[in-house]
């Protein structure tokens, strides 16, 4: 899938500006082997910092949830390494990029959640890089998969092509709230929010009230076509009148409405068959992926100590 929100080279510049932070790698606890994967150790500490990799990412950021992830990543790691791949520090800020866009994550949200919650450099890059390593294995054992036009007109029979291809123009507004505030914090800024909202006429002047405002960041204008978003950014999107904003919502880093600037088709059909074509071929590259990690596991060493 496509990003959510524009700034691969943003993020890429986030990362490098993260290493120089030089986040510690040593624990300042003393580490125990929770689990081998094939010999290859976690620890206690990998464990912790993969919860806290997971909260940045608004996945489930539970034990049980951050020890799968990490036997997961051993075992990409250990298969693709047969194969020589290593992708370098750019490739896995891209990788990042590319995640971040699929959980509506900004480049600028993510780069200080992970300076924020404290995760170190090695470990997640070495998340990344376990997920593009195995994404360019897989699509390697996958040269000739394609996808035909009798599918992709399925595909389009099922959807409208006219909704698949329309496209908003929308510019995120964040009331930033400090993250040990309390809920009188986050009641005050939805007030003032809702404020701004009440103002906002138009992205040109509604925009400039914003930038004006104390505490306030503004993301770059984006496009995205509806068949790149959720279901349910998408009816709400639809709903709101070009040169209004979305109600606000309580975000990662406070309160948050995106500002719609416009709404438009975004082409002919062949531009909306292109992008199911690329969707479904997607959807079998992680249907193969999904059974070849499947059947790595079953293989592999686990044991949980």
């Amino acid at each position: 899938m496509k990003p959510r929100f524009n700034g691969r080279a943003c993020l890429t510049a986030a990362f490098v500006a993260l290493s120089a932070f030089g986040i510690a790698a040593t624990p300042a606890v003393a580490q125990n082997v929770v689990v081998t994967v094939n010999d290859s150790p976690i620890t206690n500490y990998d464990i912790a910092q993969r919860m806290k990799l997971l909260g940045v990412l608004r996945a489930p950021a539970n034990q049980q949830a951050a020890v799968e992830s990490l036997i997961n990543d051993r075992l990409k790691l250990i298969e693709t390494r047969k194969y020589g791949i290593n992708p370098g520090e750019p490739d896995i800020a891209n990788e990042a990029t590319r995640d971040a866009g699929e959980r509506k994550i900004t480049p600028q949200q993510l780069g200080a959640g992970l300076q924020r919650a404290g995760i170190d450099k090695q470990h997640w890059q070495e998340h990344w890089r376990a997920g593009l390593s195995w994404r360019i294995l897989v699509s390697a054992l996958n040269k000739s998969v394609s996808v035909s036009e009798e599918e992709v007109r399925a595909e389009m029979a099922k959807k409208s092509s006219s909704i698949a291809a329309q496209e908003f123009r929308i510019q995120q507004i964040v009331f930033v709230v400090p993250r040990d505030a309390g809920p009188a914090a986050y009641s005050a800024r939805s007030a003032e929010a809702n404020g701004l909202r009440a103002r906002f006429r138009d992205c040109a002047s509604g925009i400039q009230l914003a930038r004006a405002l104390r505490d306030v960041a503004v993301q770059p204008q984006v496009s995205r076509r509806a068949n790149t978003l959720s279901a349910e950014l998408v009816a709400l999107l639809d709903r709101t009148p070009v040169g209004q904003t979305t109600p606000p919502s309580r975000g990662p880093t406070g309160i948050e409405m995106v500002a719609v600037c416009g709404k438009s088709d975004a082409g002919s059909g062949s531009a909306a068959s292109e992008s199911i074509r690329e969707t479904l071929l997607l959807r079998k590259l992680q249907t193969d992926a999904d059974k070849r990690l499947a059947e790595i596991r079953k293989r592999a060493i686990i044991v949980r100590r």
